[in-house]
């Protein structure tokens, strides 16, 4: 199930570094055009902000957190014993989890008000955003899933840190 679910994860990551690529696509040809031929792309600022930041952020949330690749400080932790540091990272990953879900049901209704309502944003010209608000939620339930993943595996004695530590007792 791992496997399966990193593979997902690894996907969706994919679809975030496309979004880089495309925003700098649609930036630079919208400069270009603008400078040259006083023609720029109308509504590349709200697309930028509303499609390609949010899929930037929200698409490989999911993995960073599976990989554990996020920021973090463990002033005290390294100093622990095993079986506390296994405690203290079970413990986090659930609250992780807990907090994720929250964020996900919160987004996942204003996703389904977005689209009820089919938000759009006004710029030089009118842009969809109700789909854009799909992948917060999106993004979120999968990092919680992966929180639970990785409280699962503290709680087991697995590997779950991107240090060579395992947290067994």
């Amino acid at each position: 199930m791992e496997k399966t679910f990193r593979k997902i994860c690894q996907a969706l990551m994919l679809f975030g570094g496309a979004g880089v690529v495309l925003m700098m696509t649609n930036v630079v040809l919208d400069v270009v055009l603008k400078v040259i031929w006083n023609t720029p792309i109308q509504g590349t600022i709200e697309i930028s902000s509303y499609y390609y930041m949010v899929a930037i952020v929200m698409l490989p949330m999911a993995l960073v957190e599976l990989d554990d690749e996020q920021v973090v400080v463990d002033l005290a932790f390294n100093h622990f014993p095993a079986w506390l540091q296994r405690i203290c990272l079970t413990l986090v990953c659930a609250a992780a989890m807990a907090i994720l879900l929250v964020m996900t049901w919160r987004t996942g209704q204003d996703a389904i008000r977005a689209f009820r309502v089919g938000e759009v944003v006004m710029g030089n010209r009118e842009i969809i955003v109700w789909p854009a608000r799909c992948m917060l939620p999106l993004g979120f339930g999968l990092a919680a899933i992966a929180s639970g993943l990785r409280m699962v595996m503290a709680a087991l004695g697995m590997p779950v840190t991107r240090s060579s530590h395992e947290y067994t007792a």
